[in-house]
């Protein structure tokens, strides 16, 4: 996986090949320390977000779908055969669900009871 990530890396970056080692040092450090964010945090974030995981994500289902729920204009979209590196996985899955997602107006209207938290003026 490094080494898909790394030629991807060198591919783009206007830094350079040299530059890899530092951006992997970062994202090691990032990974021991975080994420820290709870549901709580993403609470008040009153803007819709879409919330995207593979089913098979570094990140536990449980807590995705908790942060999914704790955000009052949240969407969410577990895609099946798909890890943390689903965009490098299927990108026109990520690209249609992201599209789809920019291109409605207004919360999901959807026919049974919802999961995701009320807005605070509701």
């Amino acid at each position: 996986m490094a080494q898909e990530l790394g030629k991807a890396y060198i591919e783009r970056s206007p830094d350079g090949p040299g530059h890899l080692s530092e951006v992997f040092g970062k994202s090691f450090a990032m990974f021991a320390a975080e994420p820290t964010l709870t549901a709580a945090d993403v609470a008040h974030i009153s803007s819709p977000v879409l919330v995207v995981s593979g089913d098979d994500d570094l990140v536990s289902l449980s807590h995705t779908v908790a942060l999914y729920e704790a955000l009052p204009e949240g969407q969410l979209a577990v895609v099946p055969g798909a890890s943390h590196a689903l965009p490098l996985e299927q990108p026109d899955a990520v690209n249609a669900l992201i599209l789809k997602f920019l291109g409605t107006a207004g919360p999901p209207q959807t026919m049974f009871p919802i999961r995701r938290a009320r807005p605070a003026n509701a």
